[in-house]
C-alpha cells in the first residue's frame, strides 16, 4: 500500500481533522496507516512516528482478539489510563487516533472518532 495521497485527499483530510478538533479537545489527533506511517498527525507532546507505530501494533493486536473471539470486524479500541485515554478507530487500511487527558470527555471523543472513521475510509478509498 502506498502512503501517497492526492491534493484533493489532503484537503478533505484537513477538513475532517478540523471537524474532529472542533467537536472535542484532543492532545493528539492523527491518521496513520495500518503499517504505522502517519499521513496527518497533530500531537502536543510525544513523537508522531512512535505514536503511529504503537497505534498500528495495538490495532493489529485488537484485530487478532476480535477475530479469535468471533466478535466481527474491529471498529474502535479504547485505552484508558489514570490520567488520560487514547481511542483508535479502524478505517480500512488506516487508523484514526484521538487522545486526551480530559477523562470527562471520553464519551464525546469516542463517538466523534467512531463517527468519523467511515468518512476517513471514503476519503482515502480503502
Amino acid at each position: 500500500m502506498s502512503s501517497e495521497i492526492s491534493q484533493k485527499q489532503k484537503q478533505e483530510l484537513v477538513k475532517l481533522l478540523t471537524t474532529i478538533s472542533r467537536q472535542c479537545e484532543l492532545e493528539a489527533l492523527g491518521i496513520v496507516t495500518t503499517e504505522g506511517l502517519h499521513l496527518a498527525f497533530f500531537v502536543q507532546a510525544g513523537d508522531p512516528d512512535l505514536l503511529s507505530a504503537i497505534s498500528a501494533a495495538v490495532i493489529a493486536t485488537g484485530e487478532m482478539v476480535t477475530s479469535r473471539m468471533a466478535h466481527g470486524e474491529l471498529e474502535t479500541m479504547l485505552i484508558r489510563g489514570e490520567m488520560g485515554f487514547t481511542i483508535l478507530a479502524s478505517a480500512g487500511e488506516h487508523i484514526l487516533i484521538g487522545a486526551s487527558k480530559e477523562i470527562h470527555a471520553i464519551g464525546l471523543t469516542l463517538n466523534t472518532i467512531r463517527d468519523n472513521a467511515e468518512p476517513l475510509t471514503k476519503i482515502l478509498g480503502t
